[in-house]
C-alpha cells in the first residue's frame, strides 16, 4: 500500500523514522494483530449471537418482518389450509347424507346426481374457501400479532438448538428443527369461517399444527462452541481490544502508525472471513434443508441479517484505522491529503 515501506535488514524492520525494531519485538507483534483479527471475527459472532439470537425480545423483532414476506405468509396459509381441511371430513359427511335418504333415484333423478357429486362439489368449496380464509388471515394485522407470539413461544426452542438446554419446542426425534405452534391462528381462521357461515364442527383445535421456522443439524452439533461464545463474548470483546492496543503498543515509537495499519487491515480479513463463511453457510443450509427454498432463503436471510450488520459495521471501523494510518503516513499522498485538509478546515472556518 502505498505510504507503508517496510524494509527488512538483518531481521530488523525499518520505521517511519528510519529506525529499526528487533526481530522478536517484530514477531510478537505480528501475531498480536493476527489474534486480534482472529478475536474480532470471533468477537462479532458471538456478540450477534448473544444480544440478538439468545435475547427473546431481540429474536422477536429479528424474526418479526418474516410475517411480511410473500413466501412464508404463502408457507403459512398452506399448513392453516391443510389444517382446516384435517379437521373438516367432507367426504365422510356426504357420504352419510347418502346413506341418510332412502333410494334417493326414486324419488328424483336429479337428487341421486347431486348425491355423487356432492362429495366433490363440497371438498372443493371448502378446500376454496379454507385456502381464502388462510390467505386473508395471513395478510392481515392478526398474523402479525400472532406470528409475535408465536416466535416468542418458539425462542425457547432456539435457545436449545443453540446451547443444548431444555425446553422448548425442539423436536426430539429431529435434532435442530424449531418449529412454532400454528394453533392460535387457527383459532383466527375458525372466527373468519364463521363469519361466511362455515361452522366448524368443533373449535378446539388439539391437531399440534406446527411450521417449521429453521432446521440445522449442523448448529445442533455445534452447541459446545455456542455455548462457550455466549459465555465468553464480553470476555472475547475486550481480549480482541486488548490485542489491538497491545500491538500498537509493544511497536514502539516510529511504527505505531504501521501497526494500526496493520490492525486494521487485520480486521477487514477477519470480516471477508466470516462473510465468505455466511455465503457458504447459506448455500449448505438451502442444500440441505427440507423447506421450501423461498421459505428457507427468507428465514436464513432474516437470521443473517443482525450478522451482516455488524459485519459492515467492524468493517467500516477497519477501514477507518487504515484510512488514519495512511493519513498519517510520510507518502507524498498522505502529505496532500493532510495539507488539502487543513485548507479545507481553514476556510469552513472563515
Amino acid at each position: 500500500m502505498a505510504g507503508v515501506d517496510l524494509s527488512v535488514k538483518a531481521g530488523q524492520m525499518t520505521g517511519d523514522s528510519g529506525g529499526r525494531i528487533p526481530l522478536l519485538r517484530r514477531v510478537a507483534v505480528s501475531l498480536l494483530v493476527a489474534a486480534a483479527a482472529l478475536l474480532m471475527l470471533l468477537a462479532v459472532v458471538a456478540v450477534v449471537l448473544r444480544s440478538q439470537l439468545l435475547d427473546t425480545d431481540n429474536y422477536v423483532a429479528t424474526m418479526a418482518p418474516l410475517a411480511d414476506d410473500p413466501a412464508v405468509q404463502s408457507a403459512v396459509a398452506d399448513a392453516l389450509t391443510e389444517a382446516v381441511l384435517a379437521r373438516v371430513d367432507v367426504a365422510g359427511a356426504a357420504a352419510d347424507l347418502g346413506a341418510a335418504i332412502e333410494n334417493p333415484s326414486e324419488r328424483n333423478p336429479l337428487v341421486a346426481l347431486t348425491l355423487r357429486n356432492l362429495s366433490s362439489v363440497l371438498g372443493t368449496y371448502t378446500e376454496e374457501l379454507a385456502a381464502d380464509a388462510a390467505a386473508t388471515l395471513v395478510h392481515s394485522d392478526a398474523f402479525s400479532r400472532t406470528w409475535v407470539i408465536a416466535n416468542r413461544q418458539a425462542h425457547r426452542g432456539v435457545v436449545t438448538v443453540l446451547t443444548g438446554g431444555e425446553g422448548g419446542v425442539v423436536r426430539t426425534d429431529s435434532p435442530g428443527v424449531v418449529t412454532i405452534s400454528l394453533d392460535p391462528m387457527l383459532a383466527e381462521i375458525g372466527d373468519e369461517l364463521d363469519s361466511r357461515g362455515f361452522v366448524l364442527p368443533d373449535r378446539e383445535f388439539e391437531l399440534g399444527t406446527e411450521f417449521v421456522l429453521f432446521e440445522s443439524p449442523e448448529l445442533a452439533k455445534a452447541q459446545r462452541a455456542v455455548r462457550l461464545l455466549d459465555q465468553g463474548a464480553i470476555a472475547v470483546t475486550l481480549a480482541a481490544v486488548g490485542c489491538a492496543i497491545g500491538a500498537v503498543l509493544l511497536a514502539g515509537s516510529g511504527f505505531r502508525r504501521r501497526a494500526v495499519l496493520a490492525v486494521g487491515a487485520g480486521v477487514l480479513l477477519a470480516m471477508g472471513l466470516l462473510g465468505v463463511v455466511l455465503l457458504v453457510a447459506r448455500m449448505v443450509y438451502l442444500d440441505r434443508v427440507r423447506m421450501r427454498d423461498d421459505v428457507a432463503a427468507a428465514v436464513f436471510g432474516t437470521i443473517a441479517h443482525p450478522f451482516w450488520v455488524a459485519l459492515w459495521v467492524t468493517a467500516a471501523f477497519g477501514v477507518l484505522l487504515v484510512a488514519v494510518a495512511y493519513v498519517a503516513g510520510p507518502s507524498v499522498r498522505a502529505v496532500r491529503v493532510r495539507a488539502t485538509a487543513r485548507q479545507v478546515l481553514a476556510r469552513i472556518r472563515r
